[in-house]
């Protein structure tokens, strides 16, 4: 009888130790996969790459795009107008696309040029941007600067923007920092100014370090004309990334400023929020399963210079979180069938050594039972997301100065569950085809 208890224990220990063990490998090579992001988040800690000033003014065209934006738009342009840089050397085009309101008539009254696009069929920035490049004569500017209606730019945005684009031989598409405009206003922009800050501090600063391109996000970059010589042919529901795909493919590398400043206007509740993110995430995986195996060809063409470039860009557009959550399910799935082997799914499932420690049991071993070892996953996500957010706040070098405390203290505990939310938004956009465009409000707030 003793033998066979002391058996039955070994199949049962050995069964679930075999599928955990499988699995955390298979997990830790997807991981190693993406090491070039805590490569990059050490550099962007401890070094940052700044641009000498030039005394050559580039001159830019600043397109924005703008959807019933009457109450931001003066902001943004006044922003534009109270910078630094010499005024006679930015032009700013208004694109008015399916406004109802007088949009195209404040910002003309402010002295931008507008462009009015009316189609109810075109549902995406990018067609509203390929509209507008056939109407802007590119070759009268150095560079076009993409900026959104929401948006305001620092002082000395320009200089700084124009610093790093005339180091790189005016040549190359620049990024900047994108800021919360409205953190004040509550806890959700402040996780989103915790999100794009750690893009641009933790992954963008170590890639600009070693002529790593990185890509753009939304607003907030230049692109030099050359790139602009057959317009724009970038439409998809998230045509940043499109762009950026693209452009990594052709052995461009886009830069990154990290001096120039601007400000985003942030949605304030949830609901906004996750049909952003929705949006969002249905383009992502679009361009993923557009690009995914372009990038992988890429990697092993003789003729592709940029090859780390295009690894990176290559893991951007992966399903990553989709990976995750599939083997998740795969490890459990694979664990219901344990009374076959004769373990009990209590034992399978609920297992705990009560001879080891809390900490032995869900972090040093295989054997404990699949419902701890989703504890010990979320103790795992929510430990890496607040160490982001705190390196984050490092490399910021005081970009947080002066911003409300209570919303970024809010926003730091519900961070990571802003992250975890990227794989119920992956899950449904597979169940969603059509996918209409919804306005974010702005300007709501003005204080």
């Amino acid at each position: 009888m003793w033998h066979n208890e002391l058996y039955i224990k070994y199949i049962i220990m050995n069964y679930v130790t075999i599928v955990n063990l499988i699995f955390l490998i298979i997990s830790a090579l997807v991981s190693l996969y993406l090491f070039h992001f805590f490569f990059f988040m050490i550099v962007g800690l401890v070094h940052k790459k700044r641009f000498p000033k030039v005394e050559e003014k580039c001159r830019y065209g600043i397109l924005v795009s703008a959807k019933d934006e009457e109450n931001v738009i003066p902001r943004l342009i006044n922003s534009i107008k109270e910078s630094n840089y010499p005024k006679d050397k930015l032009d700013i085009f208004i694109i008015a696309h399916n406004c109802k309101d007088k949009t195209a008539e404040v910002a003309k009254s402010m002295g931008a040029s507008v462009i009015i696009y009316n189609d109810e069929n075109a549902r995406t920035l990018g067609l509203a941007y390929q509209y507008a490049f056939k109407r802007i004569n590119v070759k009268e500017y150095d560079g076009i600067i993409v900026l959104n209606a929401d948006n305001v730019v620092s002082k000395d945005y320009f200089d700084k923007l124009n610093d790093a684009f005339v180091y790189h031989k005016k040549d190359s598409v620049v990024t900047t920092f994108r800021h919360a405009l409205n953190i004040k206003d509550g806890t959700m922009p402040a996780i989103y100014s915790y999100y794009f800050a750690a893009a641009c501090l933790l992954s963008y600063i170590g890639r600009e370090c070693f002529n790593v391109s990185c890509r753009v996000t939304g607003c907030g970059f230049v692109i030099p004309v050359r790139l602009l010589e057959n317009g724009w042919n970038y439409t998809s529901i998230t045509e940043d990334i499109e762009f950026s795909a693209d452009k990594v493919l052709e052995g461009e590398t886009i830069h990154y400023c990290d001096d120039a400043i601007f400000y985003d206007e942030q949605p304030l509740d949830f609901k906004t929020m996750w049909f952003q993110r929705l949006r969002w995430s249905k383009g992502q995986n679009l361009t993923s399963r557009k690009y995914f195996w372009k990038f992988f060809r890429a990697l092993f063409d003789k003729k592709k210079k940029n090859k780390l470039s295009i690894y990176i860009a290559m893991t951007f557009n992966s399903f990553i979180p989709l990976v995750f959550f599939f083997l998740f399910i795969a490890q459990n799935m694979i664990l219901l069938f344990s009374p076959l082997a004769g373990v009990s799914l209590n034992e399978a499932f609920l297992y705990w050594n009560y001879e080891q420690s809390w900490f032995q049991n869900l972090f040093m071993s295989l054997n404990t039972g699949a419902i701890f070892g989703m504890i010990k996953t979320f103790v795992w996500l929510f430990l890496g997301s607040y160490l982001t957010a705190i390196a984050t706040l490092i490399a910021s070098r005081g970009k947080y100065k002066g911003q409300a405390k209570l919303p970024l203290i809010t926003g730091f505990i519900v961070f990571p569950l802003f992250l975890l939310l990227q794989v119920p938004l992956d899950v449904v956009t597979i169940f969603i085809h059509d996918l209409k465009w919804r306005k974010i409000p702005h300007g709501l707030n003005k204080k």
